[in-house]
């Protein structure tokens, strides 16, 4: 695991490396390479990958986050250092006869094809039987590298699984772990029980130490070994990790601490395999799924945690949300499969996000780990308060990477202070219940997003027979209708809803399109939202937000403006009415100087209600100038829309976007008339307002638009805005034929 401090670093640095590896890769293919063979079977590499020959030297670390290629068997006590991390481009050549048993990098493997297109295929194991070889490949951004290499069209064609024992008919079923014993599994000596709660000091290394390393270090304090069972981006080979090993440090009375590397998030200084923003629920679905089959592998069963490794990276909206969905979908699927989810990380971006959401509707983990590296042998940890995860459910990592030396064997060590739940060694903590059978009704969950939108994700525990998803809303329980189209039942993702309906339910259909069942309806949780993009800021004064508080009634908030870890404005409670309003913020001389030397500013934007949560998102700070006094201001709202404050914003004195809300129980489809001047300067085609929702509706000046704009002296155009709505639009969007209803208000645009 990596240094704390060095994770916190800039992305500069991963910037200028990619720059580098992208202007490499750009060179022509394998232009000056090398041909090295082994047993007869040649390959074609890089000519500046150096070759690692581990019969010669048998303490040489086979680690993928390095180009290189390896010939032989890997040794049993590896040189390696703890801070490896990630894949790229490298290739270990190993004997087949070796690999009978225990395929040599199999723990570098997905498990099936499906788990490694969402988990994040970064390996693939090809046997060549004719020269009995076998060959472990990994890559990073440059998978055709490898497929040049190794002379293969395709990487995603080549085997990817563990030889597996199936009863006989496990072709025919895909039944959970935890609830059958029917997945496939390597075969194992006899399984571990579930571990128990350890207190005390443990280490973790790259590679899982020999059995004489561990035999040695019996003479140590430590008490507990965390290993690499597999991931994404796990980089040190695992030769020693079996089941056999795993019995022998339990009998020993060790206690392990399973660690799964998985993808990291989206911006991440370390180069690692990244979570997609678009599927990062299902991702976090699949990597669970892996672990799980992964631990069952080597002995570990169902009541033993696993903990996922999520490196340090910069707490942006956009890695949050990520992480968030990513590791709320590893705990809820550990949880299904019967194990104790565990997340390690960064005390200041992976551990600080985790604790904003503890004790809410997110499906936290049940045991954390944190990284600081203070030197202190405790678990207590000024960014965790000392009620959350207070039940033996911490681990520290308090000193870095380290050589230390117990009976004779040399190792390269993390330290922890651990006080939480291990694998193996004891009877068991009983937290995680035996999963229950098939319930009666589907279940839908709601989680809010930082735009307004919602994530509505469906499901029916044991069900079979279903084809889609009707989701149904509305503002009272009782009168609910449909929302957007079926969904296939098939699709592993969330149903992104564009309305704010207060309570939301769905109805399970089978082939045929007839209800299997419908859940109870959903009471949408309080929430607040950010609307766009960008935040503008005058040369002088307040600059805003749009913001919109999702309850019953209006709400006070607070705003933070971050540039980093520079806080650019904290402002005192104020007022958002109900239908969403414009915050404001105020800046410091030396942010509005700051700010107007450039076109933009990325910040991270932070809105915190006492009665509707808190949210953060990034955008972009827009500085704009005008002059004189501000033209009158005035709105007038209709039964179905409502304009949302005074200042429009026209980029370049072209295009441009009236802030509206519709407030309509349905979807506004609203036409927008913008004039000035004596003439009509601006008309849209209809655009769709989700019910309860905030937004922007587009425009383009004309030309003699823009040129009133260009030409006013204190770029302020005094302008009448017009917004036809037609209410009573489908909830997917569609046109009625209900009546129209016009908001009006007069506005001042300034150019940008």
């Amino acid at each position: 695991m990596l240094n704390p401090d060095t994770r916190r670093r800039s992305l500069l640095t991963a910037v200028l490396l990619t720059l580098i590896a992208l202007a490499a890769a750009s060179l022509p293919a394998l232009a000056a390479a090398r041909t090295v063979s082994y047993r007869g079977y040649a390959v074609k590499v890089p000519a500046g990958w150096p070759v690692f020959r581990l019969t010669s030297d048998s303490h040489t670390c086979v680690r993928f986050d390095r180009h290189a290629i390896y010939l032989g068997t890997p040794g049993p006590a590896q040189r390696c250092p703890t801070d490896a991390l990630g894949r790229t481009e490298a290739i270990l050549l190993a004997p087949q006869a070796q690999t009978a048993q225990a395929p040599t990098g199999t723990s570098l493997l997905p498990t099936s094809t499906a788990t490694a297109a969402r988990a994040g295929r970064t390996a693939a194991r090809i046997v060549n039987a004719r020269h009995h070889v076998v060959i472990t490949a990994t890559w990073g951004r440059h998978p055709g590298l490898v497929r040049r290499a190794l002379s293969i069209s395709s990487l995603q064609s080549v085997g990817a699984q563990f030889t597996v024992r199936r009863s006989p008919s496990a072709s025919s079923k895909r039944r959970r772990v935890g609830r059958t014993a029917d997945r496939g599994q390597l075969a194992a000596s006899a399984p571990s029980t579930a571990g128990g709660v350890f207190t005390g000091l443990g280490f973790d290394a790259c590679q899982t130490p020999s059995q004489t390393t561990m035999t040695d270090w019996l003479q140590s304090p430590f008490g507990a070994a965390g290993v690499y069972i597999g991931g994404a981006n796990m980089a040190c080979s695992q030769p020693n990790l079996t089941p056999t090993w795993v019995s022998q440090q339990t009998a020993a009375s060790w206690h392990i601490i399973p660690i799964y590397v998985g993808l990291q998030a989206p911006a991440n200084s370390c180069g690692c395999a990244p979570i997609s923003t678009t599927s990062a629920a299902a991702e976090g679905t699949a990597a669970a799924t892996d672990a799980v089959t992964r631990a069952q592998a080597i002995g570990l069963g169902p009541g033993n945690p696993i903990y996922d490794d999520m490196e340090a990276y910069d707490r942006t909206a956009t890695n949050t949300t990520a992480v968030l969905s990513f590791l709320g979908a590893w705990t809820a699927e550990l949880h299904a499969d019967g194990y104790v989810s565990g997340v390690y990380s960064s005390d200041s971006s992976g551990i600080e996000d985790l604790v904003a959401q503890f004790d809410s509707t997110f499906v936290e983990p049940d045991d954390l780990w944190v990284a600081n590296w203070n030197g202190v042998e405790s678990t207590a940890d000024a960014n965790v308060p000392a009620a959350d995860w207070a039940d033996h459910q911490r681990l520290h990592q308090y000193r870095g990477a380290h050589d230390d030396t117990y009976g004779g064997a040399e190792l390269d060590i993390d330290s922890d202070y651990v006080d939480a739940a291990t694998a193996a060694a004891g009877t068991g903590r009983g937290t995680i219940p035996v999963p229950p059978a098939p319930s009666s009704t589907p279940a839908l969950k709601i989680t809010p997003t930082p735009n307004g939108t919602l994530e509505v994700t469906p499901s029916w525990s044991g069900k079979a027979g279903i084809s889609h998803w009707q989701l149904e809303g509305g503002n009272t329980p009782s009168a609910l209708t449909a929302v957007g189209a079926r969904v296939s039942a098939t699709r592993n993702a969330p149903i992104n809803v564009r309305n704010s309906y207060a309570y939301y339910q769905v109805l399970a259909l089978n082939s045929t399109g007839q209800p299997l069942g419908t859940s109870p309806p959903t009471e949408t949780p309080a929430h607040v939202a950010m609307f766009g993009q960008s935040a503008y800021v005058p040369r002088q004064g307040e600059g805003g937000v749009p913001v919109a508080c999702f309850e019953s009634s209006s709400c006070r908030i607070t705003v933070k403006v971050s540039y980093g870890r520079r806080t650019v404005s904290n402002t005192g409670p104020e007022p958002i009415a109900a239908g969403g309003g414009v915050a404001h913020f105020a800046l410091s001389d030396y942010w509005h100087r700051f700010i107007a030397g450039r076109s933009a500013l990325p910040v991270t934007v932070t809105v915190v209600s006492t009665e509707a949560g808190r949210t953060s998102q990034a955008m972009r700070l827009i500085p704009y100038t005008t002059s004189g006094p501000r033209p009158a201001q005035s709105g007038t709202p209709s039964a179905q829309i409502k304009l949302v404050g005074g200042m429009e914003f026209v980029s370049d004195g072209w295009s441009g976007g009236v802030l509206a809300a519709c407030v309509a129980t349905s979807p506004c489809r609203a036409s927008t008339t913008v004039s000035a001047g004596g003439s009509v300067i601006a008309r849209t085609s209809p655009q769709t307002l989700g019910a309860g929702m905030v937004g922007y509706l587009h425009f383009t000046l004309t030309r003699q638009g823009h040129l009133l704009l260009a030409h006013t002296k204190s770029n302020q155009l005094s302008a009448r805005v017009q917004v036809a709505s037609q209410g009573g639009a489908s909830a997917d969007g569609g046109a009625s034929a209900s009546s129209v209803s016009v908001a009006s208000g007069q506005v001042t645009l300034a150019s940008f």
